[in-house]
């Protein structure tokens, strides 16, 4: 059957003639092109055996095995008489379609006794490597130990790395670089390499080395950024004389210095400019000019002021200090080396004497056996390449340094064909190396221009997976923040997606919808108020939203399982995505939301095997009696042992023997199991068992069972996998399982849908695709652990270590770590990026990306003051967060101005290509989004069947009668009616809706300098200086100062709340008719305290008759007016704009008629204003009372 193929599709079909690299990008069809450039060259005569196909997981393997079956039978339908396709519907089982791994076990088995290997081995699992690993590294560490007065090198190693108490810190490295070499053609060289580095004999200076290289190239890159950056803002503030005169000055001086660092040459001379970059106080001329210019440029030029301060810390040393540092820990280094190598050999020989290998060293013994010591290809490499008429390797991106040896020794320089998509390259974690693909990917010629046996490149961009909206939305995206310097890859035409689905056109209720969760009126995450668990309620709500809509997905409405939340790291914040949905009421799955070996369902299932194993072990017996299988009751066990004085087993037996029928019934089946076990294998008794006890189905049929039943065929894969590798019998298993469970080694699980949304990790959603995405959390700062290590570690720039100084028990960075942190720092960016990028790939139909903005790290204001399209590459790489990358080109777009009109600024620029619509918006959270997640509330039908006596069932339904009273809080603060939405101000008077259980925080010291102030703080340090100001010394900004600088030295506030209240805004309300009335009143009072009894049905609708609540709160403010009447004032630090501020009004209408109830009956006389006074604005907002 003819397939439609695209040019591109169609030319990697066609092209032969060199090495074939294909840029495939997300929804291209790749396994499509594929099979069909395989099928084509089937149909040309050649056999499907003769060409080696590599896939990197098992189940691709087989599920393309299937594709190519099925296209052959699909070819031999039409053409039964041929004979050639019949022969390969048979070899097509035979071929090697397999991964990287299974293919150098097969060529071991063949050849590995040139290697020494012995015929007989077997596959290491898990748990045994890492026994093996520690007795190894116990092994040489002993040895190292016990001759350490003959090796000063191991002794500077061990003083600045071992503990006090152990070597654990020690052990940690050693393993840690062992595992990272492992990706290397040949670890042990490597390790020597690298003692290279640390011979510092013919170098004087930092410049001289690779770390001081790159760190002096990339301070000058950041000077150049600055520098560059705040002329373009100069520039602009030639047309506002205010700001000109204010900023021009400063901003000149600063870049002045900036342009000296960039022209530096030395370490020392780029260190001393450095401390020369001065950054002079603005001028404070006041006047009518450009706010949001303003804004920028105090933005800009603070956080140029802060990545220098940064900077500058790296060159605080002296050239010759730094090289010092570098000789001190070159001899620990380099024992270090030998160590790790000292190790490797160690272990490879403990795996060898049990007859082991593992997958890694499966990799470098068969890439050892196809080439010689330089690399080049060894006899035996190439009598093999001859069975291969092509060798083809999908997700070439994801393939490390030895994998790419054995591919290059097989090929015959013409004959490879690379699959893959460096956009979607996001396992460096395990050790692939993006690089390989890449330079590939630059070297090769287009297609249309390579010559006869040179590599060639064709890019697949066209996307036969999403809606329009979707690909335009990661177009504009990665088109601004995606280049070679931060992403390691432009993003050019060739890379970006091009819509292939013709019967998919674009429609408005597909768009793209950004959601900015705004947190600045919640209160700290200090004050237990959980943020991820805000937003997991906001997308919720959304869930039901477009469930109630009907969105079309395809020719029906969509349904739960049609959605998918994408996390970078579930973790800790699964359960409240899980808590959300439950709330909700939309069923949800997710895969690892629990621990493997703690579920019940594994506990019951290891226990039986356990028993069957050895019934003579009480706590395994036990738990086999109480679970759902046999259903053994409490009271039935203590009947049973109080019969027995042995074990429980005895106690079973001796039920058995007075014909007790359960427990003649439970022997039966043991007996049978154990019969069994002795001549089946562990995953054949297993799957019995499972048979025989319905232990699926019983589990099947509980709260999420779904997943409970993907844990039980997890454990049988699990058997099945340990026995594919040589291992045999039930107690070799169940010592498997107890290795793995307690080195913390878990057994994978597939997922299994239960009909409702999935929750997954970005990389678990790698290669599947759903109709709706929701792309949370993505203000989740990037986790740099890999940068924090005890020694840092990278394949080209080797060791990272810190200098430690003995005799003063202080540990400090080196050039060599700073270098290596920085390359790690680089490569963590373009990691993340593309993370970013697989993710907003997977959603066919429509993409929602969710983020918290005004939290504690990410600001909307300071990324408006640096909104520009595209930003600059050096901007891009300092983001600490995917959604900076989102929200920085997105706050250029024109339909970003919600986000816009609540900062009150204009949009300084327009993005060019914005494309689709987008729906962007600012949420903002309820008080009810805040709240804690309450306590499970159980439910369900009464169990029928008992007959209860006379007067019992009333009895046991009694209910108190007044139990609404008893529920509600005797006491209500005023600041709680504030709508019941938002109320900044709860926090600090401590009082809640309902009583809730006491909590103690214990809180970190701040040790050096001062954390920033939360906005709640800052707004409690404005509200102290309008308490205690003298209303006399108001009518300037110096004397406002004054008055600031006053209450500081009299300690009613602290010199950090001082700074942090703007006196400007203070001076705009005294200068403003509220303030002037306020000044001039004959009477009034701050902070008027007030308690009063008031009836509990004027606020809590259900009260009973007659039930009183105690009513407290604090008036900021109250004075008489000229006719008599009270006004009450209340100061306002929320932050709203024109568009926003009489919604927030009204929300405050409850409270402020609170204040008035109460001071009308406290002074005996009417209150005839209530008034909110909003500093962020200068604006009043004030409604008479009736």
């Amino acid at each position: 059957m003819a397939i439609e193929l695209t040019r591109q599709q169609q030319a990697v079909v066609d092209n032969r003639g060199g090495d074939l690299l294909v840029s495939a990008a997300a929804g291209s069809g790749k396994t499509r092109v594929l099979v069909e450039r395989l099928m084509q060259r089937i149909e040309q005569g050649e056999d499907v055996d003769r060409f080696l196909v590599i896939t990197f997981t098992n189940a691709a393997a087989a599920e393309l095995r299937d594709r190519i079956a099925a296209a052959i039978h699909a070819r031999l339908a039409q053409r039964p008489n041929d004979r050639h396709l019949r022969r390969n519907a048979t070899l097509v089982y035979q071929a090697q379609i397999c991964t990287i791994d299974a293919f150098c076990l097969d060529f071991l088995r063949q050849w590995g006794h040139l290697a020494g290997l012995d015929p007989d081995f077997r596959l290491c699992d898990q748990g045994t490597g890492e026994e093996l690993r520690r007795e190894a590294l116990e092994e040489v560490l002993e040895g190292r130990y016990a001759n350490i007065a003959d090796d000063p090198g191991f002794q500077a190693l061990a003083d600045s790395m071992a503990g006090d108490r152990d070597d654990q810190t020690l052990e940690s490295v050693i393993l840690d670089i062992h595992a990272k070499v492992q990706s290397q053609a040949s670890p042990l060289d490597w390790l020597m390499e690298r003692k290279a580095d640390f011979d510092l004999s013919g170098e004087t200076a930092p410049e001289d080395t690779p770390w001081g290289k790159l760190l002096l190239s990339d301070a000058r890159e950041l000077a150049q950024y600055w520098a560059h950056t705040l002329q373009g803002v100069l520039q602009e503030l030639e047309e506002d004389p205010i700001l000109w005169n204010n900023y021009g000055g400063t901003l000149g001086t600063t870049i002045y210095g900036l342009e000296r660092v960039r022209e530096a040459q030395g370490w020392d001379e780029l260190a001393q400019a450095l401390q020369q970059v001065a950054f002079e106080r603005p001028k404070a001329k006041r006047g009518d000019c450009d706010e949001a210019l303003k804004e920028r440029a105090k933005g800009l030029r603070e956080s140029c002021k802060k990545q220098l301060e940064k900077l500058k810390q790296r060159f605080q040393v002296t050239g010759a200090e730094a090289m010092e540092d570098l000789r001190a820990i070159a001899p620990a280094m380099t024992a270090l080396l030998d160590v790790v190598a000292e190790f490797d050999q160690a272990f490879v020989a403990l795996k060898g004497r049990h007859r082991l290998i593992d997958f890694a060293d499966g990799e470098h013994l068969t890439a050892a056996l196809l080439t010689d010591g330089e690399g080049n290809p060894s006899p035996l490499a190439l009598e093999w390449r001859k069975r291969y008429v092509e060798i083809m390797v999908d997700e070439y991106q994801d393939t490390n340094g030895v994998q790419n040896a054995i591919f290059d020794a097989l090929s015959q320089g013409d004959n490879l064909f690379l699959v893959g998509d460096v956009k979607q390259s996001i396992y460096r974690f395990r050790l692939a190396d993006p690089t390989i693909f890449l330079d590939k990917y630059r070297r090769f010629a287009p297609w249309e221009e390579a010559k006869k046996g040179r590599g060639r490149t064709i890019p697949l961009s066209a996307n036969f997976r999403s809606r329009p909206e979707v690909l335009d939305s990661t177009n504009f995206v990665f088109r601004n923040v995606m280049t070679q310097s931060v992403g390691e890859l432009d993003y050019d035409e060739n890379q970006a997606l091009r819509h292939g689905r013709q019967d998919l056109q674009p429609d408005a209720q597909y768009a793209t919808e950004l959601c900015c969760v705004d947190l600045f009126q919640l209160p700290d995450q200090e004050d237990k108020v959980n943020k991820d668990l805000v937003q997991a309620r906001l997308v919720a709500r959304r869930m039901k939203e477009l469930l109630a809509s009907g969105l079309p997905i395809g020719d029906r409405p969509m349904r739960p399982d049609d959605m998918v939340i994408l996390l970078r790291s579930p973790g800790s914040t699964l359960r409240w995505y899980a808590a959300a949905l439950d709330e909700a009421g939309i069923p949800w799955s997710a895969e690892g939301g629990r621990e493997f070996f703690g579920t019940t369902e594994i506990s019951v299932a290891i226990s039986l095997l356990q028993v069957v194993d050895n019934p003579r072990q009480d706590v395994p017996l036990l738990s086999v009696l109480r679970s759902p299988v046999f259903a053994f009751s409490p009271d039935r066990l203590a009947q049973l042992r109080a019969g027995c004085s042995g074990c429980v087993y005895e106690a079973v037996e001796a039920g058995a023997q007075r014909e007790e029928a359960d427990c003649v019934a439970f022997l039966a089946l043991l007996g049978e199991l154990r019969a069994l076990a002795a001549e089946e294998s562990s995953h054949k008794l297993l799957w019995y068992i499972y048979q025989r006890t319905d232990l699926p189905a019983i589990f099947a049929a509980m709260p999420q069972g779904g997943a409970r039943r993907a844990n039980l065929m997890a454990l049988y894969e699990e058997a099945r996998r340990f026995e594919s590798g040589g291992h045999k019998g039930l107690m070799a298993f169940l010592i498997h399982l107890t290795r793995l469970a307690e080195n913390g080694l878990s057994v994978p699980v597939e997922g299994e849908s239960v009909g409702g949304v999935r929750i997954l990790s970005i990389h678990r959603s790698k290669g599947l695709e759903f109709p709706v995405v929701f792309l949370c959390g993505l203000e989740h700062q990037f986790n740099t652990e890999d940068t924090r290590s005890t020694i840092l570690f990278h394949p080209d720039l080797g060791l990272g270590p810190k200098r430690v100084d003995r005799q003063r028990m202080l540990r400090y960075s080196t050039i060599a770590r700073d270098g290596v942190a920085l390359r790690l720092s680089q490569q963590l960016i373009a990691e993340e990026m593309r993370l970013l990028y697989v993710a907003m790939t997977r959603a066919e139909h429509k993409l929602i990306l969710f983020t918290s903005v005004n939290g504690k790290n990410l600001k909307l204001d300071k990324l408006a003051a640096q909104a520009q399209c595209p930003p600059p590459p050096r901007q891009v790489a300092g983001a600490s967060c995917m959604a900076e990358w989102v929200l920085t080109p997105a706050l250029c777009r024109e339909d970003s101005q919600p986000l816009w009109d609540e900062l009150g600024l204009q949009r300084p620029c327009s993005a060019p290509q914005q494309g689709y619509r987008w729906d962007v918006k600012l949420l903002t959270p309820t008080q009810e989004d805040g709240a804690r997640v309450g306590p499970l509330e159980m439910g369900g039908e009464v169990e029928q069947g008992v007959e209860l006596p006379a007067g019992w069932q009333d009895a046991l339904t009694w209910t108190y009668p007044h139990q609404v009273s008893a529920q509600m809080p005797s006491k209500l603060t005023a600041t709680q009616l504030k709508g019941r939405d938002k109320d900044a101000e709860a926090a600090q008077d401590g009082v809640e809706f309902a009583p809730a259980k006491p909590t103690v925080t214990l809180r970190r010291p701040v040790f050096q300098g001062q954390r920033p102030l939360t906005p709640a703080q800052q707004g409690t340090a404005l509200h102290m200086v309008m308490q205690y100001l003298n209303f006399d010394r108001t009518g300037s900004l110096e004397e406002v100062q004054e008055e600031i600088a006053r209450l500081v030295a009299m300690q009613f506030i602290t010199p950090q709340q001082g700074e942090a209240v703007d006196p400007g805004r203070v001076l705009a309300f005294f200068r403003s008719p509220l303030g002037q009335r306020l000044v001039a009143s004959p009477q009034m009072e701050r902070e008027f305290k007030f308690s009063m009894l008031v009836p509990a049905a004027d606020y809590y609708p259900n009260a009973e008759a007659g039930e009183e609540v105690l009513l407290q709160g604090v008036v900021d403010c109250w004075f008489v007016e000229e006719d008599g009447t009270v006004t009450v004032l209340d100061f306002k630090t929320d932050r709203v704009s024109e568009a926003t501020v009489e919604q927030r009004a009204k929300e405050y209408h409850p409270q402020l008629e609170a204040y008035s109830r109460a001071l009308s009956q406290a002074l005996e006389r009417p209150v005839g204003r209530c008034t909110l006074w909003f500093f962020s604005l200068g604006e009043e907002i004030s409604w008479k009372i009736k």
